[in-house]
């Protein structure tokens, strides 16, 4: 008998039928001989909703800032409603289930409130009803500190807990349920030929979703390298996910070697600030990092580059929501170091090319470069990683360049397809 952990998402958990059809897939597997352990999001729009209720009471945009323990206890709220919920569904088919709050399933993390991590899972009270025959349901992106104090995990946190779970298990593998059927070669809605791509490698999976393929969480994905965990991205709208699912686990040599480029992703609305003048050295440039993210502002791209007097520009991108933040910190630096100013750039896309097998290969930058003069496309930034490469493109063209180079390295055809188009660059 085999032991697997089920998430699902938001809208898979969206309604009574929802939750219904939901549970009438946990008993398929129960019938299949499966124990599982299921991990649910918060139905539909129910955090949006909570989020909502805080701005109005207390009049702030960015409430977590002003009150993260309360925040974390009004968010945690969402998931309870969706277990107890399945908890009830699966009851009425006829199957024993129980519902445990993150706390009670003793997923233990540190103690930042709205962005916690997990540090242990104490899954003694899991296994102990698993074993009693009992699907059990836990409630996603929340647990608890060692000072016991109720904590959420952040964006994409009820897969970090499914996969945590499924670590600390040792279960056979992790099925994560959404309303798409797997990973795509790019945005299907922003690409007609997109396609699911069947394999996908850990580094693989935390670069795409990192640049904006918003299927699974970085942290998430993260964890299952640690602890070998195979990961399913699955379709729970889909009769027959097997046959379309994304398999995301431990890349073999000889898949990175004859891989080229696996995908593309994209984050739009995001801005670009460049401090001109600095002086040379690691002063400005490590003040300047040290202070965004005192104020919790988090930087994707940073280059730089050296001017004919000898002074430094350095160019940083932040989320456009992070921007009036991010630029009063970067005044201030410029004025205290005698800079010459701070441009903005607002606008932008960030697309990323990811592929274990990119980079070493001739090319690849070629028919980039190619694709997006021939379709139009500006692009504003280039960074570059192991396995991928980053652009900065505007948002009106952001469709046009995934459109492009999509179709330049013949994505929608497969890998082996995609590195024959690299190889001709």
């Amino acid at each position: 008998m085999s032991l697997i952990v089920q998430k699902y998402g938001g809208t898979s958990v969206g309604s009574p039928e929802r939750i219904r059809a939901v549970a009438a897939r946990i008993a398929g597997a129960r019938k299949a001989d499966h124990d599982l352990v299921v991990v649910v999001s918060a139905m539909g729009s129910a955090t949006d909703e909570l989020v909502g209720l805080a701005r109005g009471v207390t009049g702030r945009e960015r409430v977590a800032r002003y009150h993260p323990r309360e925040f974390d206890m009004l968010l945690t709220a969402g998931e309870r409603v969706s277990m107890a919920l399945l908890a009830m569904a699966l009851r009425e088919a006829g199957h024993e289930a129980v519902s445990f709050t993150g706390s009670q399933a003793a997923i233990i993390t540190d103690e930042v409130h709205t962005a916690a991590r997990i540090t242990e899972v104490r899954a003694d009270r899991v296994r102990e009803e698993v074993s009693r025959g009992r699907v059990v349901i836990v409630a996603g992106f929340q647990g608890v500190s060692r000072m016991r104090e109720i904590t959420t995990l952040g964006r994409g946190g009820s897969d970090t807990s499914a996969v945590a779970l499924a670590a600390a298990l040792d279960a056979d593998r992790c099925e994560i349920y959404t309303d798409v059927a797997g990973v795509y070669t790019a945005d299907p809605r922003l690409v007609g030929n997109a396609r699911v791509i069947r394999s996908l490698s850990y580094g693989e999976m935390v670069e795409l979703a990192g640049a904006g393929a918003s299927v699974m969480h970085p942290r998430a994905i993260e964890i299952g390298a640690k602890f070998g965990v195979e990961i399913q991205v699955l379709s729970s709208f889909d009769d027959a996910p097997d046959e379309t699912g994304t398999t995301i686990r431990q890349a073999s040599e000889e898949k990175m070697e004859e891989l080229i480029l696996t995908g593309l992703a994209s984050m739009p609305d995001q801005a670009k600030l460049t401090l001109r003048g600095l002086a040379a050295g690691m002063g400005p440039r490590t003040d300047i990092l040290l202070r965004l993210a005192d104020r919790g502002v988090s930087v994707d791209m940073i280059t730089e580059a050296f001017a004919a007097d000898g002074t430094v520009q350095l160019d940083l991108t932040v989320g456009e929501e992070e921007l009036a933040e991010a630029v009063e910190i970067a005044e201030g630096i410029v004025a205290e170091v005698g800079g010459q100013g701070v441009d903005v750039t607002r606008g932008l896309s960030r697309i990323a090319l990811v592929g274990s097998g990119m980079h070493g290969r001739p090319g690849v930058y070629a028919r980039t470069f190619q694709a997006l003069r021939e379709a139009g496309v500006e692009v504003h930034a280039v960074s570059s990683s192991a396995i991928s490469v980053g652009l900065l493109v505007p948002n009106a063209e952001r469709q046009d360049a995934l459109r492009a180079l999509h179709d330049a390295f013949e994505l929608e055809k497969g890998a082996e397809a995609a590195a024959t188009a690299a190889g001709r660059s």
